[in-house]
């Protein structure tokens, strides 16, 4: 039989030569697809994990955020900022009574903002200029202080503040104010990067409780997971069940994923983000308010409290697997460069051990 084959090859030298490309082709795929790392972002809604993954795209893409595309994010810094101010307006209602009914002069510009629609309205420079009288209202000053009770995007405050400039004709959003633009994700994003001769394949999936499902469609052959939790939303509450506090969502969610059968041999890296916010933070909000940090004793500053919350999500950990921490701010280049080149060397000094061979 094999002196059959020998004698078909010789006698079709040019299909000897396509069958040898072929194989050539599928054995070089098949070692492209090995050398592949692939990096899976996982994590509760609101952690910050769809502003690193643009992070990323800025530091390591090749044409990271073209003009077009930044056109298209225009429509979303609008529909923040107009879901914003109107999450405002409307939690006054509950959160400074003391200070309302609105004066005659601000009521017409309530009633128009409450009547914008998020998905077409654009804020051009007269909306702007009414949007930061209303900001600026004792009652919503107020009730910018109790965010934690409702639902209100992180980035809030920082849209208020440059919100002529995004009112000017012809605005185009910038990276800054990209990374900072709140999109739910659905489904599952992809980008691949090529960094100091190694390619990274990083999924990003959505985080709110109805999108984990599709996240099965990730686990295989992943090479590493990285857990983002916010570690800011100890005093806050989830954007689709607002008797869930985040924190306690987060631990939940992070200790079912750091156990999973699936990603017994897979390399998990914790990033507590909004390292910025917590700061800020941690000094007048005591972490009892969540109810997994009730036993906290400690002083109310950053470190003390940043360690006892690393040590919550620690004993989550049921594995012998040693879980790398860093405490990130998502926002913050020179913060997330410093921090993917460690998690670099270590999804590359694992995925080593892996294949036996020593780093």
């Amino acid at each position: 039989m094999g002196n059959a084959c020998c004698s078909q090859n010789q006698n079709d030298p040019e299909g000897a030569a396509t069958n040898k490309r072929i194989e050539e082709k599928l054995s070089s795929d098949h070692k492209r697809a090995s050398s592949i790392h692939k990096m899976l972002l996982l994590g509760a809604g609101e952690s910050g994990k769809s502003t690193l993954f643009k992070q990323m795209n800025l530091i390591y893409g090749k044409n990271p955020f073209p003009e077009d595309e930044r056109i298209e994010y225009t429509r979303v810094v609008y529909a923040n900022i107009i879901e914003s101010i109107s999450q405002l307006i409307t939690m006054a209602e509950v959160y400074a009574k003391d200070l309302l009914p609105f004066e005659k002069k601000d009521r017409p510009i309530v009633e128009e903002i409450l009547n914008l629609d998020s998905t077409e309205d654009e804020i051009d420079s007269r909306l702007a200029e009414e949007i930061e009288q209303i900001w600026n209202l004792k009652a919503i000053q107020k009730t910018y202080g109790f965010r934690s009770k409702y639902y209100l995007t992180d980035s809030a405050a920082y849209y208020f503040n440059i919100i002529h400039e995004i009112g000017k004709k012809g605005y185009i959003p910038t990276p800054d104010h990209i990374l900072r633009c709140r999109a739910r994700t659905t489904g599952v994003v992809e980008k691949t990067f090529e960094i100091k001769g190694n390619t990274f394949a990083i999924f990003d999936v959505g985080g709110q409780r109805n999108e984990r499902k599709k996240w099965i469609h990730c686990f295989q052959d992943v090479t590493c997971v990285i857990f983002v939790a916010a570690i800011s939303a100890y005093d806050t509450v989830l954007f689709e069940d607002t008797k869930q506090n985040r924190l306690v969502e987060a631990l939940e969610l992070f200790d079912e994923i750091c156990n999973s059968n699936w990603f017994e041999k897979t390399t998990m890296i914790l990033l507590l983000n909004k390292r910025d916010i917590f700061e800020d933070k941690v000094t007048t909000v005591p972490l009892s308010e969540c109810p997994a940090l009730v036993e906290y004793d400690g002083p109310m500053e950053y470190d003390s409290c940043a360690d006892f919350i690393q040590q919550i999500f620690f004993e989550r950990n049921k594995t012998k697997r040693d879980v790398k921490m860093h405490i990130t701010t998502a926002t913050d280049r020179e913060n997330m460069v410093r921090v993917f080149e460690a998690v670099k060397e270590t999804v590359i000094k694992n995925s080593l051990k892996a294949a036996g061979l020593e780093w």
